[in-house]
C-alpha cells in the first residue's frame, strides 16, 4: 500500500498453487474451523438437501464443494434486480437471486452437510467499475478457508475480488489501476467453474551431458510469482497450476537461456537444459 495524489494506491497479488491437502467427505471435525457460526444449519435446507444434491460419503471434499457450487450456479439464475428474499431456501426455491442469494444458498448447502461455510463481503472490481459482491468460504481442514464464487471459481477467486466490511460506503471511491488475471485464467474450466487443482504439477530440470553441472533455474508463473532453484545435474519446481511459464537458466559460468512453456494436464514433466551452442 502506498499514498497517492488521489488517495491510497493498494496492490493485490496471490501466488495460485494447488490445494494439497485433499480431505474426505464427511470432515472429522468441523468445529475445529473455530466459527460457530459457520457450523449453524437452516432446518429448511436440510429438509430438502437429499431430494436436491444426492451426495457419497468417502469422496473428496472438494469434489463435493463444487458439486454444491456448480449446483447452485445451474439451478440458481443471477439476478441483481432480484427483489425476493435471499436467504437459501428462498433462492433456491424460487431458482433466482442475487449475488448474496446465490452465496446464501451455497453455504446453506455446504453447511447442511458438515462442511463449516461462510458468506464473504466485499468489492468485485469489473471493467466497468467496483461492484459491492459477496461469495462464500468453506473450511476443509488442513487446507483452511477456501473461496468459491458460484457462476465462476472454487478453491480460489480472482485478485479482483477485495474482502471489505461496510463495502457499500467506499465503493464510489475505489478505481482499477491494472489487473493481471493470468494465473486464475489458466485454470482449468469445469462446468463453467474455474477449478483450483488438488494435484499439482512437477516441473524437473535436467542439465544435457555432460552430467554433474551446477544448474541455476528461474521460473516464473503465469500470475507473476517466481522461485529460484540452484542445484547440481537437476532441480525440481513442485506443486505447480496449469498455465504458461517462462523458464530461465544459466548452467555453470555460462550465460543465460530462457524458454517458455505450457503445463497442462501431464502431471510430470521433465525438460533438458543446453547451454549456448547446446
Amino acid at each position: 500500500m502506498e499514498r497517492s495524489a488521489s488517495g491510497v494506491v493498494v496492490t493485490v497479488t496471490q501466488t495460485l498453487r494447488p490445494l494439497t491437502t485433499g480431505p474426505i467427505w464427511p470432515l472429522p471435525d468441523p468445529a475445529a474451523c473455530g466459527d460457530p457460526a459457520a457450523l449453524e444449519v437452516d432446518p429448511r435446507v436440510a429438509g430438502t438437501l437429499a431430494a436436491l444434491l444426492p451426495t457419497r460419503q468417502g469422496q473428496s471434499a472438494i469434489s463435493l464443494v463444487a458439486e454444491v457450487v456448480r449446483f447452485v450456479s445451474q439451478r440458481v439464475v443471477p439476478d441483481e434486480h432480484d427483489s425476493g428474499p435471499q436467504d437459501a431456501v428462498s433462492v433456491l426455491t424460487r431458482r433466482r437471486g442475487r449475488c448474496s442469494g446465490r452465496a446464501n444458498a451455497a453455504v446453506g448447502l455446504l453447511r447442511t452437510l458438515g462442511l463449516p461455510a461462510r458468506v464473504v463481503h466485499g468489492v468485485l472490481l469489473t471493467d466497468g467499475g467496483p461492484q459491492r459482491h459477496r461469495w462464500g468460504e468453506v473450511w476443509l481442514g488442513e487446507a483452511g478457508w477456501v473461496p468459491f464464487d458460484p457462476g465462476a471459481s472454487v478453491g480460489v477467486v480472482s485478485v479482483r475480488y477485495l474482502p471489505l466490511e461496510g463495502a457499500e460506503t467506499v465503493v464510489p471511491s475505489i478505481r482499477l489501476e491494472s489487473v493481471n488475471e493470468e494465473g486464475f485464467s489458466s485454470l482449468p474450466l469445469r462446468g463453467g467453474l474455474r477449478l483450483l487443482p488438488t494435484v499439482g504439477i512437477t516441473l524437473r530440470c535436467q542439465t544435457a551431458p555432460p552430467q554433474g553441472e551446477r544448474v541455476l533455474a528461474v521460473l516464473t508463473g503465469p500470475d507473476g510469482s517466481r522461485w529460484a532453484r540452484l542445484g547440481v545435474g537437476a532441480v525440481a519446481f513442485p506443486d505447480l497450476i496449469p498455465g504458461w511459464y517462462r523458464l530461465s537458466w544459466v548452467l555453470g559460468g555460462g550465460e543465460s537461456q530462457t524458454a517458455v512453456l505450457r503445463l497442462g494436464e501431464v502431471r510430470d514433466v521433465q525438460v533438458a537444459l543446453a547451454g549456448k551452442g547446446g
